[in-house]
């Protein structure tokens, strides 16, 4: 099966592994020719009195536009929406775009997880040809990336949430699962790289230049927005992490938040090496041989400079400043403490959130790209361990 002779592409995750970056350059640039000259359409769903409504073309780049995160995607059932509601929805769907001489693309980094449900959907399509593109991380990195966007709200302490039951590294048999079902042409590739770029490669589409989305936020951050619950309440209200983004490109480094240390890394390697021994028994051996080429994936005790410096303090008073100086645009006296700095990052934030949402309500009314705004230079983040979402 060729990608060309799919009747729909299937954007599945995982998350944590690039799913904003390739969201946000999809929404940007929703309808794109292919190699042969196929159309791929990009397709966005918003809930409209208790139905889900499609967006497609104009209608994606507005929505993304308005949106915090700068993007569109696709519900995930059972958690977001009815799963009766999204598979009546993507039938629907595909059929339109069969009729039209499109090939849609849907995309959503939880899908990963949700084989028995496309299982069923693709059975009842009479399982079509469709294409499935998965990215993967070794779960170390991953790890840690998935502790500071999900852990760490309910479980602040590292330990607590690797040692309970809701760790949510599954995707060797996820995976296992999506490659037995009948006519997927299913692609996993590692997340280190430029999936974007990727993604265009594969389906033959043109690209479209998207700056980093959603990558783990340094450790100052992560310290002010736990002592300030406020601006990030729980795990699924991400919105003002992707504001400070926008807001702090380039600049003076900080440190990552990074939360691993030595201890965890036999534990963490045990699961790696069970979901390297999945994946290798069903994916084609070139695929398996590019994932697995990373000794995060095939070392017991995988050099990491971040495992050896040990988890980042977020109370580092220094790095608070300095995350502050630049947040404020104004040097900030050697002897302003805690409770001062946070008292004026929350106040300049809540500045920020207030232009970031007018700014996004021009933009999606008149139609400006987002980076014609100068925005204030700010942040590097030191020993990157990868970690875009």
């Amino acid at each position: 099966m060729t990608f060309e002779d799919s009747h729909a592409i299937f954007h599945i995750g995982a998350p944590k592994c690039g799913s904003s970056a390739l969201q946000s350059a999809w929404s940007a640039e929703p309808d794109r020719p292919s190699r042969t000259g196929l159309r791929v359409r990009y397709i966005g769903a918003v809930r409209v009195g208790g139905k889900l409504m499609p967006l497609r073309g104009r209608a994606v780049r507005r929505a993304a536009a308005l949106s915090p995160y700068g993007y569109v995607s696709m519900p995930d059932p059972g958690r977001e929406v009815a799963a009766k509601s999204l598979g009546d929805f993507v039938l629907r769907e595909i059929a339109r775009a069969r009729r039209r001489g499109y090939i849609p693309f849907f995309s959503n980094e939880g899908w990963i997880r949700r084989p028995d449900f496309f299982t069923q959907l693709l059975s009842d399509l009479g399982h079509p040809p469709v294409t499935v593109l998965a990215f993967l991380r070794p779960p170390l990195t991953w790890m840690n990336a998935a502790f500071w966007q999900w852990g760490v709200w309910s479980r602040p302490r590292f330990d607590d949430w690797l040692s309970s039951r809701r760790v949510p590294f599954s995707f060797g048999g996820d995976l296992a699962a999506w490659a037995r079902i009948p006519n997927v042409g299913l692609q996993v590739t590692p997340a280190k790289q430029d999936v974007v770029t990727f993604a265009d490669a594969l389906l033959g589409t043109p690209g479209y230049a998207i700056g980093l989305c959603h990558s783990t936020g340094s450790a100052a951050q992560f310290g002010f927005l736990l002592r300030n619950r406020r601006f990030r309440p729980d795990s699924h209200r991400a919105e003002i992490e992707f504001v400070l983004q926008r807001q702090m490109a380039n600049g003076p480094t900080l440190r990552r938040a990074w939360a691993i240390a030595p201890h965890h890394v036999e534990t963490l390697q045990r699961l790696a090496q069970s979901h390297r021994r999945e994946l290798k028994r069903v994916l084609p051996a070139v695929q398996a041989e590019e994932i697995f080429d990373d000794p995060l994936w095939t070392a017991p005790y995988p050099y990491h400079p971040e495992i050896e410096r040990g988890p980042a303090p977020l109370d580092d008073l220094g790095e608070l400043r300095a995350f502050a100086g630049r947040l404020l645009s104004k040097p900030l006296s050697e002897g302003a403490e805690f409770v001062a700095l946070d008292a004026s990052i929350a106040e300049r934030l809540g500045v920020l959130l207030g232009e970031d949402r007018s700014h996004r309500w021009r933009t999606a009314l008149l139609g400006a790209p987002r980076d014609q705004t100068p925005r204030p230079r700010s942040f590097t983040l030191r020993e990157d361990p990868g970690s875009s979402s």
